[in-house]
């Protein structure tokens, strides 16, 4: 379902893939009657488990965690039903309904989103409760130890995102901290570091940025600035203070270590079988993952497409952007980046949306700016419409200041690393 690749319609994907792309078709343009009404629900269930008495939340098993954590995340929910909401009766101005601004966000990549996210919710706990984290954590142990101080575990989180997306292993990575295979550290590091895009997407940012031709150097030159980034990142604040600890005291860590009447193998498959034996039945599997899909979609989901919808308005409509990123244009001009000022809004409004510099990149004519935006959206990693959202979501402990930081850093190390690449591949 995730990580095998098989020909479809003469390329490679995966199973997860053929079923959004199938939907997808299926829908076409009526892919708004699928997401409008989840975002003006998800509106609904703010104001009602939000704005009115606990007492609603309680009176329904298993429903508490359709609250909000924050009021920031309501406010914007009940912005994302309301937007809905005028989208569905098509009035309301163009900056708000438009096919730029309103079509993008809550149709077109939010039903992407929601077709990825959901089947993926729904089967993710066959990826990690039979036994295949336990195999792949013992055969990876060493190398992932020895560079990143992380449990082979963590590669097929890696794993996970390169073929799949990189909001099933943020998930992935706070459900399995929440049982205590990670510590606080371990956790916050695999989420901001390995939970990279994946393959496809790059291939879609490097065709929306109007460099097709360049996705092979493109993506060899993501995947060699992610592995920098993970070995920088974490040796400095915030990721570096992180405690050691795991959730609540749930000291859940896997004996990796092989014996030594053991061979590498062998041991990998007994710890594998060993859980395999006392995984869940099918339908308790799918009923947990009914219930993460649930919450995402009508609490996650409408604030998340909100954000990226202010992202596109601040972007297409103010010149809000454009202000605050005057101060990198020397920086821009001294790495010899061309339409330093068309390229230096894609350095900060990744932040708020991961796809708005591959868009930026489309509105420059440069090769080199085209690569280093397409570049900005696939290492920056962290943007509020998605992944930053899961991860403030999640028990992992990394608050919105330290996010913002860890997108601040990235940012920092990759900017003069795609330059100098840029210019030798192009």
């Amino acid at each position: 379902m995730f990580l095998i690749p098989i020909r479809y319609e003469d390329s490679y994907t995966i199973v997860l893939g053929i079923l959004t792309q199938s939907v997808t078709a299926y829908l076409g343009e009526d892919m708004y009657l699928f997401t409008l009404p989840i975002f003006l629900v998800g509106g609904l269930v703010a104001i009602l488990y939000n704005l009115t008495p606990n007492a609603f939340a309680s009176r329904l098993p298993g429903f508490q965690r359709l609250k909000q954590a924050h009021w920031a995340w309501t406010v914007l929910a009940i912005n994302g039903g309301l937007v809905s909401t005028m989208m569905l009766l098509q009035l309301g101005p163009d900056w708000v309904i438009g096919k730029a601004t309103g079509v993008t966000a809550f149709v077109d990549v939010g039903g992407a989103i929601f077709l990825i996210i959901g089947f993926g919710c729904l089967f993710l706990p066959f990826l990690t409760d039979y036994g295949l984290l336990e195999f792949v954590g013992v055969l990876l142990r060493t190398p992932f130890q020895r560079t990143f101080r992380l449990p082979g575990r963590a590669a097929i989180d890696t794993l996970a995102s390169w073929v799949g997306a990189s909001s099933i292993a943020v998930i992935m990575t706070g459900r399995q901290y929440e049982r205590g295979f990670y510590t606080a550290r371990e956790a916050a590091v695999i989420a901001t570091n390995f939970s990279v895009v994946s393959l496809p997407f790059v291939y879609l940012t490097a065709q929306v940025a109007g460099i097709p031709d360049y996705f092979f150097p493109l993506y060899g030159s993501m995947l060699l600035i992610c592995l920098v980034l993970a070995v920088i990142t974490p040796l400095l604040p915030p990721l570096r203070g992180l405690p050691d600890e795991y959730y609540q005291g749930r000291d859940g860590r896997l004996q990796e270590r092989v014996p030594e009447d053991e061979s590498l193998l062998s041991w990998a498959q007994q710890r594998a079988l060993e859980v395999a034996e006392n995984a869940p039945s099918v339908l308790s599997s799918l009923r947990q993952g009914f219930l993460a899909l649930l919450e995402l979609f009508l609490t996650m989901m409408p604030a998340a497409m909100s954000i990226e919808f202010l992202a596109l308005v601040l972007y297409e409509h103010t010149p809000v952007l454009q202000w605050l990123t005057t101060p990198a244009l020397p920086l821009l001009e001294i790495l010899a980046i061309p339409e330093a000022a068309a390229v230096a809004p894609g350095l900060v409004v990744g932040l708020l949306d991961q796809f708005v510099p591959a868009v930026i990149a489309s509105t420059v004519d440069t090769p080199l700016a085209k690569f280093v935006l397409a570049g900005l959206s696939v290492t920056q990693l962290i943007f509020f419409a998605e992944s930053a959202m899961l991860i403030w979501r999640s028990a992992i402990p990394l608050s919105v200041p330290k996010l913002v930081a860890i997108f601040f850093i990235r940012t920092a190390i990759a900017l003069p690393m795609l330059a100098v690449l840029g210019h030798l591949i192009l």
